[in-house]
């Protein structure tokens, strides 16, 4: 195992660092230099997303800072604005509410040794899930898992996790309002333009990043892919996401203006102008109102009113549905490589409770809001299992609608450059595979097979680094995949391409009569 130096950095505005070695040498990023000590103190020139610049796209790049800036103050107290609904699965965090609005941060962890001017290390952005609501670059999931891993000098890549966004703050937005869309998606982008254009600075490889991210974090990346139409550059080479959570919405004007509509009533505000003077407090309690109090009609990966906080088409950045684009292959052709994973039950345990048809059909036309009785009834035929199932029916409508449809369509969309794995030890529930991918130790990260989960984490390993010893199959035009299952890794038929759903879905979403 290889000692590590750990550096935490501010995006966009000014950069503070802090490390475990004091005789580290200090990065000058040309606007600012940073030292990775607890010394050397100055005042920070920060220019949060807060006041005139709420919901707006971050400001870059950052402004000329003198002196040399330290981080010490801080060192986890950098989280966004969150609040976790009380029926998140993460007992230590649910119903809680914390953070501030300055806080576009992020952490650079860089293994001792690596030189700037010498290495050109693999690099890996980390963007973290939480169904866009609460999270941190901090807490969840830590690169350190990854980097104990290291054992020789081939095997170190800088790890970089930054925040963004979340809630009201990230995703409210209305057409015609002096605001923007998706700044929560903007705070992802300027953060991995951050890394491009300075992890040279640290011994990083600017042409080998690897932008990972798990459910709302995958998404975030899937949605670089697609910008655009999948045109422009891309601030990274290659992608690995798992369980990207977004529903195939297409037409959301209405939609989403009636969250703002709720965002409005729940600060007592008229106008966007009045949401940018509402004191930091109170807009903390209506965010925490919005998603801990009020009820989503969401359909999957978000919470909040309405369709939820979370990213929409906005018909220029993002032009249409995952899903749409995905099947029309307008996916950014400069990725090297992409590995897209879900696991295989996604909706057990993030899908309400369901007792009756009536319910399932209302379940639908949270996602599809204009779905006829013939409509729900096409899409009930998917599903095999007996009205007496209908929970089950209902958890198997959300895996493919939110996630499983998603990954097939994002691994079919990128074929010969697509891996593909399906996470199926039981109970194969949203996140699980975080827990192989980040395995620290039965304690911290629970797992049945410990030898799995680090058969796990040296494929990934192999992917950051461009390694492939053919035991990962591309997907291609057979659909290949791998199946990550109790007995260990098995080559399979991707379940997703096998059966007639995401193919009946996308129709469905593609019938604009059906409202998706």
């Amino acid at each position: 195992m290889m000692h590590l130096s750990t550096i935490f950095l501010v995006l966009p505005f000014s950069l503070l660092c802090h490390a475990l070695t004091p005789s580290s040498p200090k990065v000058d990023l040309g606007y600012a230099t940073h030292v990775p000590t607890y010394v050397n103190t100055t005042k920070s020139g920060t220019k949060p997303p807060t006041g005139d610049r709420r919901f707006r796209k971050p400001l870059t790049p950052p402004p000329h800072e003198p002196g040399v800036l330290d981080g010490r103050k801080h060192l986890f107290k950098s989280d966004c604005v969150s609040s976790a609904p009380k029926e998140v699965p993460f007992p230590e965090l649910n119903g809680t509410t914390w953070g501030q609005e300055d806080c576009l941060f992020l952490n650079v962890l860089v293994p001792e040794g690596v030189r700037p001017g010498t290495d050109r290390v693999p690099v890996v952005h980390w963007l973290y899930g939480s169904a866009y609501a609460f999270g941190s670059k901090d807490i969840l999931v830590d690169g350190i898992e990854l980097m104990e891993r290291i054992e020789s000098p081939s095997d170190r890549f800088i790890h970089v996790t930054s925040n963004y966004r979340m809630g009201l703050y990230g995703w409210s937005s209305a057409e015609g309002e002096d605001m923007d869309s998706n700044v929560g998606l903007h705070d992802g982008v300027a953060a991995l333009e951050w890394t491009k254009k300075y992890i040279e600075h640290f011994g990083g490889d600017p042409d080998n990043i690897t932008a990972m991210g798990q459910s709302a974090g995958a998404t975030i990346v899937a949605l670089m892919l697609v910008a655009n139409g999948g045109h422009g550059e891309l601030p990274f080479q290659k992608a690995f996401v798992s369980s990207l959570a977004m529903l195939p919405r297409r037409e959301v004007t209405s939609r989403r203006a009636s969250v703002f509509k709720e965002v409005l009533q729940a600060t007592k505000c008229k106008s966007v102008e009045c949401l940018r003077d509402v004191p930091a407090r109170a807009l903390v309690a209506a965010n925490k109102h919005l998603l801990t109090e009020v009820f989503s009609g969401s359909g999957g990966a978000t919470f909040g009113p309405g369709i939820g906080f979370g990213p929409i088409p906005d018909g220029e950045y993002i032009p249409d549905a995952l899903t749409v684009l995905f099947s029309l292959r307008r996916v950014n052709p400069r990725v090297k490589a992409v590995v897209v994973g879900n696991t295989a039950d996604e909706g057990l345990g993030t899908t309400p409770d369901i007792t009756n048809f009536a319910e399932f059909a209302e379940l639908v036309r949270r996602a599809i809001p204009d779905a006829s009785k013939e409509t729900v009834q096409r899409i009930r035929t998917l599903y095999p299992q007996p009205d007496s199932k209908i929970q089950d029916v209902a958890n198997d409508w959300t895996t493919d609608v939110v996630q499983g449809c998603n990954a097939q369509g994002l691994a079919k969309a990128y074929a010969s450059k697509a891996q593909r794995y399906v996470f199926s030890v039981p109970p194969a529930t949203h996140s699980l595979d975080l827990n192989y991918i980040f395995f620290v130790d039965n304690e911290t990260t629970p797992v049945e097979d410990i030898s799995l989960a680090k058969n796990i984490q040296d494929r990934t390993l192999d992917f950051f680094h461009g390694r492939n010893n053919g035991e990962w199959p591309f997907y291609g035009n057979k659909s290949t995949i791998v199946n990550v299952a109790a007995k260990g890794f098995q080559k399979q038929v991707d379940p997703w391409a096998k059966k007639p759903n995401c193919q009946t879905i996308l129709k469905i979403i593609m019938d604009s009569k059906n409202g998706a």
